[in-house]
């Protein structure tokens, strides 16, 4: 039974995040946190013969345990990346404040919230570099070739390592589709470099229909000869393993 709501609450958080709905998102998350610490309890308890029983309820102490602030900035961190790629400044404003209303100012997950609001510099990690892409796409700031593709990979980089993977993906996708059709159509407006080697690579990874990583990564390593300066080739590598399907 206790599975079952483990499922229910992570598709409740989904929802949450795919619409980028704060009010559904701060009255689910911190049920969604209680089942992440459950499943790292539960399998334990079951191998030694115990019964791990119903997902407990949090206590104020337990929202400031390490492992569950790692699970709230994950998750909102997810919102944010939907906020972003939606262009969502009202949504990603609203979880800010309803979280800080219910939880207080230094709610779980308020740190990866911060890395999307404030100038971070210099970038130390990838959520800092992830959360500078977000707040200029909420801003509504428009990238060049370089910041598109920054943009595109540093998303991408993120949502592998999330538990939302599976829901951010397709609108990570859905944002390069749009962003680099554009590109091509106005390769001079983009400053694309190498445009009559690199608009044709880009135009054939365009006609993958599928929204998913993998597209993301093609697409990427396709217009990798388009950016001026170019990034460290070893980046295209990581991609072409990631672009591959099984």
């Amino acid at each position: 039974m206790s599975m079952i709501e483990v499922r229910a609450r992570k598709e409740r958080i989904d929802e949450a995040i795919r619409t980028r709905d704060p009010g559904l998102f701060a009255n689910s998350f911190v049920a969604w946190l209680e089942a992440m610490s459950y499943m790292r309890v539960a399998p334990n308890m079951t191998k030694i013969g115990l019964d791990p029983g119903p997902i407990p309820k949090f206590t104020y102490v337990d929202l400031r345990e390490m492992t569950v602030r790692v699970d709230a900035d994950d998750t909102v961190m997810a919102y944010c990346i939907a906020a972003g790629l939606k262009g969502d400044a009202s949504g990603f404003r609203g979880l800010h404040n309803i979280l800080t209303q219910q939880l207080g100012p230094l709610y779980p997950g308020s740190t990866a919230l911060a890395h999307c609001n404030q100038i971070i510099d210099p970038i130390v990690s990838l959520d800092d570099a992830v959360g500078q892409v977000l707040k200029a796409m909420l801003e509504g700031q428009s990238f060049d070739a370089a910041g598109l593709w920054n943009a595109g990979l540093r998303v991408l980089q993120r949502l592998r390592s999330s538990n939302f993977a599976a829901e951010l993906a397709p609108l990570l996708a859905d944002w390069l589709r749009e962003q680099w059709t554009a590109a091509i159509a106005a390769p001079g407006h983009f400053k694309l470099a190498r445009a009559d080697s690199a608009v044709p690579a880009i135009e054939q990874a365009l006609t993958d229909s599928k929204n998913d990583q993998a597209f993301a990564a093609a697409l990427l390593y396709a217009a990798f000869e388009s950016v001026e300066p170019q990034f460290d080739p070893e980046y295209r590598r990581q991609l072409a393993v990631i672009a591959q399907r099984a």
